[in-house]
């Protein structure tokens, strides 16, 4: 199982680093969603509260994730 996981992410703890902002990121953009399962539909307004704007919170995380990701693979093709 670990060596699946270290080949999706090219062996490199930054690329699985980038997995990890991104997933939280879509998590975020798709807390609306997970409200309405857990049958509580004020989790936007509590999470909005703690944190902030979900919706920008979950574009930066993104953001981020997505250039992490792809300065790492800019990285990994030069070595």
């Amino acid at each position: 199982m670990w060596e699946k996981l270290k080949a999706a992410c090219l062996r490199s703890l930054t690329i699985a680093w980038s997995y990890v902002l991104m997933a939280v990121g879509t998590a975020l953009s798709m807390i609306d969603m997970f409200g309405d399962a857990l049958g509580d539909p004020q989790l936007r307004d509590q999470i909005s509260t703690a944190i902030g704007d979900t919706t920008t919170t979950a574009r930066i995380f993104l953001v981020l994730g997505f250039i992490t990701f792809l300065a790492r693979l800019r990285s990994l093709r030069r070595g």
